[in-house]
């Protein structure tokens, strides 16, 4: 017996060892590799989209709180509702000074595309470090005033109503499928190539609302062009009280989607590990919280590695019923 417990206490305290040694080998892997250039830092989407919004955010709070001596290089490479800037990262192979914005859409678009489409399976999935809500936004001088002025406009007269979003078959699109059958109205989506082209068309009077997140329309909102009427979100955001969820209005739903950071495949475990580790210092700083979820309200959620991995994988899962629905995955 005491032979026995002798061995538990030294296989416990070799376990303890290699358990110590491995967490100071991953800190010391992530300290083996320092970029040694510009990194460049693709934007699938125009310049003042959600997602030109949240590379220039990262960006800005690596410079001002000295995160790291990287500098970025933004290039916003837009079009195939964001398959093409994927793609160009996903054959990338091993191209460690490169990374990429990656959101809902870039999962949803290649399950609308099917063979030959990059997913996030062709990527190095490094952190995700918030969530969107989605608002639906009118000029301030719509006639629409309650989401329910929206819904009776479309019932009276189905298919007049015209709501743009970003591109066929994703997050937009399918958050506004979600609300045609909620509502059990039919809408004409029309979709853009950035959230920023959305904004152009509400105050050009080209489009009834838009599907926005705050990151694309708060400008607007503080210089009271655009109003939100309604947010596909299971409680208030918090810095938009008065703006009713669609639950509470009477529809049933609720959709967001996440933003997170990607990087080419086949690259180092020690690069990974570097480019997780700076984002997690990114996601844990005051100033990330300050100037971007705050001043664009959104919700944290940091998953870095594995976990990340799995979440963006869920996500595919829902996506895929959504666009089954919508005739646009077989």
């Amino acid at each position: 017996m005491k032979a026995n417990s002798y061995r538990r206490k030294v296989l416990q305290v070799v376990m303890m060892i290699a358990l110590a040694v491995f967490i100071f080998g991953a800190a010391v892997q992530a300290a083996d590799w320092k970029p040694t250039k510009p990194i460049n830092f693709v934007v699938p989407y125009a310049p003042g989209g959600g997602s030109d919004v949240y590379a220039r955010a990262i960006d800005n709070v690596v410079k001002t709180e000295k995160l790291g001596s990287e500098r970025f290089l933004i290039e916003n490479k837009a079009g195939g509702g964001g398959s093409i800037a994927t793609t160009s990262v996903a054959h990338s192979p091993g191209n460690d000074h490169m990374l990429l914005t990656f959101i809902s859409g870039q999962v949803s678009g290649p399950l609308t595309v099917g063979k030959g489409a990059a997913t996030y399976r062709d990527l190095t999935i490094i952190a995700n470090l918030a969530k969107d809500e989605q608002f639906i936004v009118v000029k301030t001088d719509s006639p629409f005033k309650t989401i329910q002025d929206l819904v009776a406009a479309a019932k009276k007269q189905p298919g007049t109503v015209t709501i743009a979003g970003t591109a066929t078959g994703q997050e937009d699109q399918m958050c506004n499928r979600l609300f045609e059958r909620a509502a059990d109205i039919k809408v004409r989506y029309i979709p853009f190539k950035s959230g920023g082209e959305c904004i152009t068309a509400l105050l050009g009077g080209n489009v009834s609302a838009i599907w926005a997140n705050p990151g694309e329309y708060i400008p607007q909102y503080e210089a009271k062009m655009v109003r939100p009427i309604a947010v596909a979100n299971d409680k208030r955001v918090a810095l938009l009280n008065t703006i009713p969820t669609f639950m509470e209005s009477g529809y049933k739903f609720e959709f967001d989607f996440f933003r997170a950071i990607a990087a080419p495949p086949k690259i180092a475990p020690e690069v990974v590990a570097y480019y997780g580790n700076l984002m997690r210092r990114v996601s844990d700083s005051q100033a990330w919280k300050d100037n971007y979820l705050n001043k664009y309200m959104l919700s944290p959620l940091f998953l870095e590695g594995k976990d990340a991995v799995e979440f963006v994988a869920t996500n595919e899962k829902i996506f895929a019923d959504i666009l089954k629905d919508l005739g646009l995955v077989k």
